[in-house]
């Protein structure tokens, strides 16, 4: 019985989180175990081995990995000082007509001249992936960013702290694809999990977390048993698996796929406490972008703050116990050497922008602030 019940919410709680990105963005869509093996996913079926992929060379290691675990090139390419995003006029015909693809940043928050790109893409005849992982609902001249390009990835964790992920598609047939790619790639949550998480939730809807948490612990114990698939154990390695893309994932329980929904479901007020809670932020940060830009089309992952102090402002919130959310080292460290290299890049440019960004979390905005004027 509760084995139907749990299929019945699975199927309600995915159909309502693709019905929201197939609304809001492109025509398809589809659930991934995290934006990492989408972007990947993405690369494998609609890219050919080798070709180039336009990336901004201050961007998360996981993408360069991602794209390189599918056998693509990614090619870095200069920055804009306000954003750390691509630098549109910097891109050379030379180089956009060896590329086959560009990929977004957004980075947090901050969207990428992104209608300028899609008219280059589609001049070159180039994919145009966005990268919407630090994106919650951010639009561009009206339109949502993730619904300009070919193809958009989104993170459920980094919003929602969930696991899991969605891929839009503007293409039937590049979406049937990437959707193979998932099913061949990624497997179910055990019955067990989906029993314990589920309870879990449950639970939780009416007393502390604490209490669920240590319920579904003993519920788990009493039914424990090795999980496995294809007959081999869960925790298994295989030797050829692409660097930090394992062989195969396990989609999101039911119980984090409900509160997705949930938390989609209500996305407006998420915005709004966003953009309320980085107004005075964006205040006081130098970045002309923060200056001008419309908060109202911004929603925020972290806002970045530029400051020469960046390093003793860190130091101050570790010593606060804060966390510091995000912090990119620029493309000459060790996963970026041999492509920061391979590509010329204005280097001093975009190691100035990493040693002062600093990207503050927007529960701790006051904490920063504080930290921020007594050591101005």
């Amino acid at each position: 019985m509760l084995d139907r019940v749990i299929d019945r919410d699975r199927r309600t709680a995915t159909e309502s989180i693709l019905r929201h990105y197939r609304e809001r963005y492109l025509t398809h869509a589809v659930l991934v175990p995290n934006a990492r093996f989408g972007l990947y996913a993405v690369a494998k079926e609609l890219l050919r081995p080798g070709d180039r992929v336009i990336v901004s060379a201050i961007t998360c290691r996981t993408v360069i990995q991602a794209l390189l675990a599918a056998g693509s090139c990614p090619v870095l390419v200069d920055i804009e000082p306000a954003t750390g995003n691509i630098d549109v006029g910097r891109l050379s015909n030379a180089l956009l007509g060896t590329a086959r693809a560009i990929v977004t940043t957004n980075l947090y928050g901050n969207p990428d001249s992104v209608l300028d790109l899609k008219h280059i893409a589609d001049s070159r005849g180039l994919m145009l992936i966005e990268d919407c992982a630090h994106v919650l609902h951010t639009t561009v001249d009206g339109r949502p960013v993730g619904s300009v390009g070919d193809v958009s990835v989104f993170s459920f964790k980094k919003h929602f702290d969930e696991p899991g992920g969605a891929i839009s598609l503007r293409n039937g047939d590049a979406a049937r694809r990437v959707q193979a790619r998932v099913a061949a790639e990624t497997f179910p949550p055990t019955a067990s999990e989906e029993r314990s998480r589920y309870l879990q939730f449950l639970v939780a809807r009416c007393t502390s977390s604490s209490v669920a948490a240590h319920l579904s612990a003993v519920y788990t114990g009493l039914h424990r048993g090795p999980a496995t698939r294809n007959g081999a154990r869960s925790n298994d390695v295989v030797a050829s698996a692409p660097p930090d893309i394992p062989p195969s994932l396990p989609l999101p329980t039911t119980a984090a796929l409900l509160r997705v929904a949930a938390f989609l479901s209500r996305w407006e007020y998420l915005v709004c406490d966003r953009n309320a809670a980085a107004r005075q932020l964006i205040a006081n940060c130098p970045l002309e972008l923060k200056k001008s830009h419309h908060t109202q089309e911004v929603c925020y992952l972290v806002v970045p703050f530029f400051s020469s102090r960046r390093d003793s402002i860190v130091a101050a919130m570790k010593q606060r116990g804060i966390p510091t959310h995000f912090l990119y080292s620029p493309p000459m460290n060790e996963v970026f050497a041999e492509l920061a290299s391979a590509w010329r890049l204005d280097t001093d440019r975009i190691g100035h922008w990493c040693r002062n960004i600093l990207p503050i979390g927007l529960r701790f905005s006051r904490q920063y602030l504080e930290a921020i004027r007594s050591l101005s």
